[in-house]
Order: structure tokens, then C-alpha cells, then sequence
């Protein structure tokens, strides 16, 4: 590695000291009963969730990253697990997420006897704040830099999901001789496709496009705040963990496949170890900001662009059969296989999982992690 360097896990006494004193002075609002996760957040989960971060949760918990290889190369923070024997695989988080979401299938995969590297998007976990706030082409830029000139690898595969799922496909863009292979397990962040009339769309394209616009309209919330006034919400967030706590749990319980029940796929634990990823390392403010940058440069296909990859797309559902009956909205910004065809001119995977949603890595690492080894295996 040139230039990479050792990167300790680990927070003060005082800033936890300062976090638990917030917490526990925190002005909790009233809620009308029964309207909790109605909404937006129910609070009586939260305060849960909250009173467990203060005076239940191991803050060094998290010094359990220090295991997997925990670096750093030009502000850039990464995990690096397995031995370098062939081509290693780059695992990159979405919003609101950060290494650990790849902890549990890096493992995995470093088990099967390949070399996992887990990036902190700039501006996301232990990453340096970009200056100007980066967007998806520039997020490809600084990672190429990283596993080029940061560790010297000339090839690798690249696997993502939300936005780790569009920079990776960028990334494949990009660099072709770089990128042997790409793995996307949200496909519905893929670019959307210029060329629609040859061939015609499918029943199941239109029906995709048109869920998808629905749900922009209806659950797309965080979208649009992030994406047009980012820094009208950070400083709550950045100054309120029980904020921070409200807006992010909300997240979690209703992107993964919950059932609408939070602790179903996060412990408190598990809960508290992201919350404590975005607070300790005032990652929140930065990291919406990503929304913003792509916003006003936004990577769109021209006529006759395809990524050209060798690429596979697990689909997670969003829920399980036989468990509580709320969906995830998430689940319907899966399109059809055809839908991504027309990205990814050689999609050579198409693999719908039983269970797991938004955070498919973190929810079925077994599940994850057997898939993409099998599509790497393939090629």
C-alpha cells in the first residue's frame, strides 16, 4: 500500500460523556397513541432505542473494526480483510450506512479465500468531509484513486447497493479495464435508460415507472430535503442525537425487511452501532450532502451508453412470507430484469432472494455474501 496507514477505532471519554448528557436532558415531544411509525417515527421505539444508547450500549464496540484491517489513505477510510490472492472484491454502502453494513459478508467472502475491501464513502463513517460536496462521478473518482494509487490494485470487482450501487456502476463506467465485474443488489438506483422504444418497454417495465414515481411522491421524503436543503436539517441532526435517532431508525425499520418491526433485523445493539457511526463522526451533515451534489450534476446515460461490466443484480423483497404484513416500499423500486438490461449490456445474473431489503448485505450476509462468490466463481 502506498501510503496507507493503520486507523484506530475509538472515541474519547468526553465525547461520550458529552453524548449520554444530551441524552439524558433530551425534551422528548408528545404523540398521539397509536400514530407512531404513522408519522414518520414512533417515539416510544426511539426513546427505547436511546435509553439503551445511554446507559446500555459498549461504545467499544465498535473497536471491533480494528480486526478487519481498519485504514485510512488520503482521508479515505477503509477495511481491508482475506488474503490478496486474485482479484479483490470492493463492497460500498448507501445512505444511511456506512462500513459496517459489510462487516458480517466481508467475512464471509474473506473465508471463501477472497480479499474484501470496504470503503467509507468521503464524507460518510470515518471519512474526511469532501470540501465541495461530491457527487456520483466524483465519489468514482476518489475510490478509483484509493484502489489505484492508495493500494495498487490494477483489477478488481466492485459491489454496492443505494448509492454504493450507482457509484460501483460508475465506477465500472468509467474504468473497464479496471472493473472485471459489478454486483448491485438495489437495481432500482442503476442510471435509468436513455434507449426505451427498441425494444418496446415490457407490462412490467411500465408498471415498474409507475410505481416508482408513486413512491417518489409518497416515501421519497428524504430525498427531497436532502437533495435541495441538505443543511436546513443537518444542524438538528448534528446537535440532537435523539434527532438524529428519530430520523435514521425510521429508516432502518422501514427499508429493511422488518415487517415493521424494528429489532427483527437490528438489535438495539446493531441499532446503536450506526447511530453511534453517524454521531461520533458528525457524519450526517456530510453525507446528505451527497444527495445535493448529485442533484445538480447528476450522471445521466447518453443515446447508445451501456456499462459493459460483466454484471449480476441480486433483488432483496422487502419482506419475508409468513411474517407481519407491512411491505416495504423500498421493494417496488425493483424493476424487471429487462428494465436493467437495457444498462448493463451484459447482465449475466438476475437472482431474486427469499428474504432481506434495503440494507441486504447487513439483513442476509449468508445469503449476500453465497451469491456474489457464486457470480465471481462464474466468471
Amino acid at each position: 500500500m502506498s501510503g496507507a496507514e493503520p486507523f484506530p477505532v475509538e472515541f474519547g471519554q468526553e465525547r461520550v460523556a458529552d453524548l449520554r448528557r444530551r441524552l439524558d436532558s433530551a425534551r422528548w415531544p408528545d404523540q398521539p397513541v397509536s400514530r407512531g411509525w404513522a408519522l414518520g417515527t414512533d417515539l416510544r421505539v426511539t426513546e427505547r432505542v436511546c435509553r439503551h444508547w445511554a446507559s446500555g450500549y459498549d461504545f467499544a464496540r465498535l473497536q471491533r473494526l480494528q480486526e478487519l484491517g481498519s485504514s485510512t489513505w488520503d482521508g479515505i477510510h477503509f477495511l481491508m480483510l482475506g488474503e490478496p490472492s486474485g482479484e479483490p472484491v470492493v463492497l460500498l454502502h448507501g445512505w444511511p450506512s456506512g462500513p459496517i453494513e459489510y462487516e458480517a459478508a466481508a467475512r464471509l467472502l474473506a473465508q471463501t479465500g477472497r480479499q474484501a475491501i470496504v470503503p467509507s464513502l468521503p464524507g460518510f463513517a470515518w471519512s474526511q468531509s469532501p470540501e465541495t460536496p461530491l457527487n456520483v462521478v466524483g465519489m468514482s473518482a476518489r475510490l478509483r484513486a484509493l484502489l489505484g494509487d492508495g493500494l495498487g490494485l490494477e483489477r478488481y470487482a466492485v459491489a454496492g447497493g443505494d448509492w454504493g450501487g450507482i457509484i460501483a456502476a460508475r465506477m465500472a463506467f468509467d474504468a473497464p479495464d479496471r472493473v472485471s465485474a459489478l454486483y448491485v443488489s438495489t437495481p432500482g438506483v442503476l442510471p435509468t435508460p436513455v434507449d426505451v422504444e427498441e425494444p418496446p418497454m415490457s407490462e412490467a417495465e411500465f408498471a415498474y415507472a409507475q410505481r416508482a414515481q408513486r413512491w417518489l411522491r409518497r416515501e421519497g421524503h428524504h430525498i427531497l430535503i436532502q437533495s435541495v436543503a441538505p443543511d436546513s436539517l443537518s444542524p438538528g441532526l448534528t446537535d440532537s442525537p435523539i434527532g438524529l435517532a428519530a430520523y435514521l431508525l425510521e429508516k432502518y425499520r422501514r427499508w429493511s425487511d422488518s415487517g415493521g418491526v424494528l429489532e427483527r433485523r437490528f438489535s438495539l445493539d446493531e441499532a446503536c452501532d450506526f447511530l453511534t457511526m453517524f454521531w461520533m463522526c458528525d457524519a450526517i451533515a456530510p453525507s446528505m450532502r451527497l444527495y445535493w451534489a448529485e442533484r445538480r450534476d447528476r450522471w445521466r446515460l447518453l443515446r447508445g451508453d451501456r456499462i459493459a461490466a460483466p454484471s449480476a443484480i441480486s433483488v432483496f423483497p422487502g419482506r419475508s412470507e409468513g411474517h407481519l404484513s407491512e411491505a416495504n416500499a423500498l421493494a417496488t423500486l425493483n424493476p424487471p430484469r429487462e428494465w436493467s438490461e437495457r444498462v448493463l449490456s451484459d447482465l449475466r445474473r438476475h437472482v431474486r432472494m427469499p428474504s432481506g431489503g434495503h440494507f441486504g448485505a447487513f439483513e442476509e450476509p449468508e445469503l449476500y455474501a453465497s451469491d456474489l462468490s457464486a457470480f465471481l466463481d462464474e466468471l
